[in-house]
């Protein structure tokens, strides 16, 4: 029997898809002098080889994915979408806006330049941003017929437009943002590490790491030796001395286990249980005031772990750890601080905000304490909540069929805008309410990054038949177009950035790669930094960036 791999592959649109996200996902990974091109990246460009021997997209699945990704863009941007409209955050979508409309309007003026037609200036405006919602809300309106196709053109040629603007600018707006990042404090003269440190200094993040185990921590028992430091001082007392870097958990006094509150005194000859990170633990080996290796099953009867807490509590946003006092009243130590999945400053002057979220090692009963305080625990959160998840999704495609009559214009938010004011709805209403639409981490990352494969491979095989044609005839303008729209808001933004909103550069620089929602950008500007402080500012404009650049893909075509 003789198979040909080119037929079964054309007979089943199916296979195809699949055979593009495995193929491109081992494309992404190569690795050439600390450059990769990334899931997004191989699967594009493998999909835009597949679809340059006429291989058909699967319309089905390619709905599928966009639908579900845009929709967790706004379930993951909710918790943190209201949050910083009413915080000091103000800045931070003010740099947000001055982004997306700079890159809004470089595109326009250069389609109109040009002679581009709207489908090639959406694009190149998703392509030179690497921004995938602003694909899809420009996709998402021809689809739904909310856009007025200009006579002479169709919907379907538009559609071939906008993939392959954005196929032919996407490698070029991800290596040029990471290239420009890392040129500008060169060219411009910044201490980028003098200005993390000078904003460290300023705010209160202590650069050393004390506070951060380095490994899961134990507990090891000692016994309190007569005419120490440690006799006769009470709990506080003694983590104080330590600054925190260890934790005592209880004490045996003849046979009675005592569990220490902060002003408990421990007396020379106490069996004491002490919770520290191992290297701490190597240096009290040698400390002249306990005697180690102290076996007691009685005494050391205690479960360690560890647990991501989601904050959900108000009255716990908007303080620092060193105000909620996690070591000191929970006997828990935080190892890891994320918000919009970036990892923030481990430092105890770090304000935790509405859906962050904490690793925290220590004993489990004290673990479960912290997260009835915090919010929730996320491991609680196993099953997905189909009904509200379908019902979110189900609502944000109604919301995108409602248009409004202006004139002889229907105006709408198109399936990309309902979806994710949808999907914002429910996740702010989750943050509220941790029993509300659950969706565990996993979940959401699986079905986000699913939906995001589905969504690009159907672009790239929608591309592939034009983009070399493309490239031969105005690839060149492209490429010269996307190249001004990838600079046009990072050069207006950093002025407005500097001069207006007075932000220190190296915030400033993390808030732009937040901005062009650009992952790779944060890495190169955190090592140039030397410093975890440029995290802060894409926090501060990833979620809300999300929002305004689905909306401006959504305008072009308006």
């Amino acid at each position: 029997m003789e198979i040909d791999p080119y037929s079964l592959l054309l007979s089943s649109p199916t296979l195809t898809v699949f055979l593009v996200i495995a193929l491109g996902y081992l494309i992404g990974k190569i690795n050439i002098k600390g450059f990769e091109l990334g899931a997004t990246g191989g699967v594009l460009l493998i999909a835009l080889l597949f679809g340059h021997y006429d291989l058909a997209p699967h319309p089905f699945l390619g709905t599928v994915g966009f639908t579900l990704f845009i929709y967790l863009v706004g379930l993951q941007a909710g918790p943190r979408f209201f949050n910083v409209l009413m915080e000091d955050g103000a800045r931070y979508i003010g740099l947000a806006l001055v982004v997306a409309i700079s890159a809004f309007i470089a595109a326009k003026l250069l389609a109109a330049g040009f002679g581009l037609d709207d489908g090639l200036a959406a694009g190149i405006l998703a392509g030179a941003l690497t921004s995938t919602p602003t694909l899809v809300g420009a996709q998402s309106v021809l689809e739904t017929g909310v856009a007025v196709v200009p006579p002479g053109e169709s919907a379907d040629v538009l559609l071939e437009s906008i993939s392959v603007g954005y196929a032919i600018t996407y490698v070029f707006g991800m290596v040029g943002l990471i290239l420009a990042v890392k040129l500008m404090p060169m060219l411009l003269r910044i201490d980028l590490t003098g200005q993390a440190q000078s904003y460290a200094r300023k705010k209160g993040y202590s650069e050393d790491k004390k506070t951060a185990p380095q490994g899961l921590p134990v507990v090891r028992g000692y016994q309190v030796n007569e005419g120490g430091r440690i006799a006769g001082k009470t709990r506080r007392h003694l983590e104080a001395t330590e600054d925190q870097r260890v934790t005592a958990v209880r004490v045996k006094r003849g046979e009675k286990i005592i569990e220490l509150s902060m002003d408990d005194t421990v007396e020379a000859g106490d069996k004491i249980a002490i919770l520290a990170a191992p290297e701490r633990h190597a240096e009290m080996r040698d400390d002249p005031d306990l005697t180690s290796s102290i076996l007691d099953k009685d005494l050391l009867d205690t479960y360690i772990t560890s647990a991501e807490i989601v904050v959900t509590r108000s009255e716990v946003a908007g303080r620092s750890l060193s105000e909620l006092r996690l070591t000191p009243d929970f006997n828990c130590f935080v190892t890891r601080i994320q918000r919009s999945q970036i990892d923030l400053p481990l430092r105890d002057s770090t304000v935790l905000q509405r859906a962050d979220t904490l690793t925290v090692v220590g004993d489990s009963q004290q673990i479960d304490k912290l997260a009835e305080w915090l919010g929730v625990i996320e491991r609680d959160v196993q099953e997905l909540d189909l009904v509200t998840f379908a019902s979110g999704i189900a609502l944000g495609l109604l919301i995108g069929l409602i248009q409004v009559k202006v004139g002889n214009i229907s105006v709408g938010l198109g399936s990309a805008g309902g979806l994710l004011l949808a999907g914002i709805l429910f996740g702010y209403l989750r943050s509220h309410n941790p029993t509300f639409g659950r969706v565990p981490p996993a979940a959401r990352y699986a079905i986000m990054e699913l939906g995001l494969m589905l969504f690009m491979v159907n672009i790239g095989l929608q591309a592939g038949g034009g983009v070399l044609e493309a490239l031969l005839s105005v690839g060149p303008v492209i490429i010269l177009c996307g190249m001004i729209v990838l600079l046009a808001p990072l050069v207006t933004g950093f002025l407005v950035g500097t001069y207006v909103l007075k932000l220190n550069p190296a915030l400033l620089l993390g808030a732009l790669t937040g901005a062009m929602t650009s992952t790779p950008a944060l890495g190169v500007v955190q090592q140039a930094a030397k410093s975890s402080m440029p995290a802060l500012g894409y926090a501060g404009t990833y979620a809300f960036a999300n929002v305004l650049l689905t909306v401006a893909g959504t305008l072009m075509m308006l």
